[in-house]
């Protein structure tokens, strides 16, 4: 059983790229941020394959997430 609470979610089924910004139900501090699909820079076993799909996954701080403009403030 998922306790994620999906805040934001864009994929594009061409790319296969996915954005996932998500809440779990018992952290009320933190979001988490999935991106899938993209180039990134990280030590990671996945890119060193040409065919591995690269994901990560940042759990943030709220306050982070706004300071990005991922998410608006809590009224």
């Amino acid at each position: 059983m998922s306790t994620k609470g999906t805040l934001r979610l864009e994929h594009d089924p061409d790319t296969g790229q996915l954005f996932h910004l998500y809440n779990e139900g018992f952290d009320e501090e933190h979001v988490y941020l999935e991106l899938e699909g993209f180039a990134f820079e990280a030590a990671s076993r996945a890119g060193l394959l040409d065919n591995a799909s690269s994901r990560i996954v940042l759990k943030l701080p709220q306050e982070w997430a706004i300071k990005l403009g991922l998410m608006e403030p809590k009224a």
